[in-house]
């Protein structure tokens, strides 16, 4: 039986594996991209209220109400990322991107599906956020946004998407928000527009077009010692619930991104090892069909952080968890020695051989992308891709 629409939007973020097939048949195995999937969406604050005081570590992916932050989705497609911008100003990837204000404990897609169905029509455009409005110390209730609504049009042709978060009593709490992006894969005349993908996910139809590129994901809100600590500065009175702003050494840290600072590759041919060094992203690297890229990456181990966990709802206090790397590995071509890795210092080696269930003797083209994404357990995203070409035989 075939997937609701969400728990195919769902599966595309949390595992990677894009929009699944029906069950029967011969599913498409994880590692193999073969149509246009969303492999992740990465969060970050650009425009932070205060200077970081670690600006030597990752970006942070968790926010403070009246922050700038910037979601970053990363598609693969084929033929290789796919171009968020497009020639002449003419996308292939045309997004609608609605926010939602989760509630403590919620999981993702709570939000959104708790108002289906609805339409776009009926979705408010969010309003940006105003420190000098939503901060009124003589308010006697707290702001609350509208919830969900649509994340206004940025003005920028770069594929991202850039907004300033909401100050509202359910982010106060413990709650976060959830993103869900819609959008069409392609312009080819037999697409799917986006604004058809909405209109099915939002009718909370069953089955939704195969083409629609679907993700829910969310944007970490906190850490609430620091909210408190920044109304406090501002005047505000929050609930007494909520407890005091605690001494500024007792504040945690946000939640940061990862970083992968290191992608080497080592050329295999005929059993002979060429060094070929650190690659950057998106490196083009010339082999023969048969050779073998052996690849090592690193991250920090000091990315990896401690964090707490409320035990039952915060009733029994709180146990202190650390993070812990998860890469995946995709090849649009090609045979993987494994598809997941979860050290500070990952190793793989891809080669260029007809790969499970590859269609091709050769790679379409002459060109075949790996894909590698790095999570570390919490909110935090970071990625990489190379290609290799390989020269074809001669046509018969």
């Amino acid at each position: 039986m075939p997937l609701r629409p969400i728990q195919r939007a769902l599966a595309n973020l949390a595992l990677g594996t894009g929009l699944l097939a029906a069950c029967g048949g011969s599913l498409p195995i994880e590692e193999r991209i073969i149509t246009t999937r969303v492999l992740a969406v990465r969060n970050e604050v650009v425009a932070p209220l205060f200077p970081d005081p670690e600006p030597d570590l990752g970006k942070r992916c968790q926010a403070l109400p009246f922050e700038g932050v910037r979601l970053t989705p990363w598609i693969a497609t084929p033929t290789g990322p796919l171009d968020l911008t497009g020639p002449m100003g003419d996308p292939d990837f045309d997004p609608i991107w609605i926010a939602c204000n989760l509630g403590p404990g919620q999981g993702l897609f709570a939000c959104l599906k708790g108002h289906l169905p609805t339409t776009l029509a009926d979705i408010p455009v969010c309003p940006i956020p105003s420190i000098m409005d939503d901060l009124n110390p003589m308010a006697m209730t707290l702001p609350e946004s509208p919830s969900p609504c649509i994340l206004p049009d940025d003005g920028k042709p770069d594929g991202f998407q850039d907004f300033i978060v909401p100050f509202a009593q359910t982010l106060l709490i413990g709650g976060d928000i959830e993103i869900t992006m819609i959008s069409q894969a392609s312009r080819d005349a037999d697409a799917t527009p986006t604004a058809e993908c909405a209109r099915a996910l939002l009718a909370d139809e069953v089955d939704l077009p195969d083409d629609c590129l679907l993700v829910v994901s969310r944007v970490p809100i906190g850490p609430i010692e620091r909210l408190l600590a920044l109304a406090e500065m501002f005047g505000v009175m929050l609930p007494p619930e909520l407890g005091k702003p605690p001494d500024p050494a007792d504040i945690p840290d946000s939640d940061r991104n990862p970083r992968i600072v290191d992608f080497s590759v080592t050329l295999v041919h005929e059993g002979k090892g060429t060094e070929l060094g650190p690659q950057p992203k998106g490196a083009v690297i010339k082999a023969e069909l048969g050779d073998t890229l052996v690849i090592s990456t690193s991250a920090p181990a000091g990315d990896l952080q401690d964090f707490l966990v409320p035990i039952n709802g915060g009733a029994d206090g709180n146990e202190t968890q650390s993070e812990t790397f998860n890469g995946s590995w995709f090849r649009t071509w090609g045979s993987l020695l494994s598809n997941s890795s979860d050290d500070v210092m990952s190793r793989n080696e891809w080669t260029m051989s007809i790969g499970q269930q590859d269609e091709d003797e050769t790679p379409p083209d002459g060109r075949a992308t790996l894909f590698y994404v790095l999570r570390d357990g919490r909110n935090g995203t970071d990625w990489w891709w190379i290609s290799v070409e390989v020269p074809l035989p001669p046509a018969p």
